[in-house]
């Protein structure tokens, strides 16, 4: 089937834009049948150099993009930000409904949250499948990107990985639908686990070298996901239960090292 991809991000790196440019040029090319229906980004223009350079990118391939600033809402409504392992604020489901309101003309069939920082709340969740990737394997560290790198270095983890989930409202835990593995040892990785001491820190030479193995996986992954979930491979998770955890760790790998051929 065509998937009609409703597209999220916040953009908060530059990894969003890479994610974003790759999946259209495998849309464009005919490698994965879907369509990139429109763009959304809880940032408006000028509230940052790399969602800005994002937003170019998406306008330059034709994308149409909806905005709405989760901060400036926050602000009008005199919400509270939200606290780690506590209810989400009204204003979140609120700022939600407005967001399903913005997209819905669009009809996506998925939405994907790539770079996407807000978690979803069930006025978002339960009326649009999102798919939600998260730079963990299963049953591994839950968070951001930079709390799973600390807690992979903090656990001398010899493997990481990835994965695409059902956003549901419980953080990074939501049904699972692909994912992959990787080692995190081997070549110059030794003397870096090896020089090491102390506190994980994110200006160590370990924590970039990490960061780095799974920011190269990830278009491919993405990719790949996309095309099991177009083609059937993977059927889209359920809200509950468990998912199809399809590994396409060989299926990575063989891309990464054939760049993306």
């Amino acid at each position: 089937m065509t998937l009609r991809i409703a597209w999220f991000a916040t953009a908060r790196g530059t990894s969003s834009r890479l994610l974003f440019e790759k999946v259209q040029t495998a849309i464009e090319v005919g490698v994965l049948n879907a369509q990139i229906v429109v763009a959304f980004c809880n940032r408006e223009r000028g509230q940052s150099e790399n969602t800005d350079a994002y937003l170019s990118a998406v306008a330059a391939a034709g994308v149409p993009i909806e905005m709405l600033s989760s901060k400036a809402w926050r602000e009008r409504s005199g919400g509270a930000t939200s606290k780690p392992d506590t209810p989400l604020p009204q204003w979140r489901h609120d700022f939600d409904t407005a967001i399903y309101e913005r997209i819905a003309p669009y009809r996506p069939t998925i939405g994907v949250l790539a770079g996407y920082m807000l978690i979803a709340t069930a006025a978002l969740c339960e009326r649009l499948p999102l798919l939600n990737l998260h730079p963990a394997e299963p049953g591994g560290p839950i968070g951001t990107w930079q709390e799973v790198i600390r807690v992979l270095i903090e656990r001398k983890a010899e493997r990481s990985g990835m994965m695409i989930q059902r956003a549901t409202t419980a953080l990074d835990r939501g049904p699972i639908a692909t994912w992959c593995r990787y080692s995190t040892r081997g070549g110059s990785l030794d003397a870096l686990w090896t020089a090491r001491s102390g506190p994980a820190s994110d200006e160590e030479p370990l924590f970039a070298a990490l960061r780095e193995l799974s920011v190269q996986r990830e278009p491919y992954f993405l990719v790949a996901s996309l095309r099991a979930l177009a083609d059937g491979r993977a059927p889209l998770p359920p809200l509950t239960g468990r998912g199809p955890e399809l590994d396409l760790s060989e299926d990575v790998e063989r891309l990464l090292k054939n760049r993306g051929r």
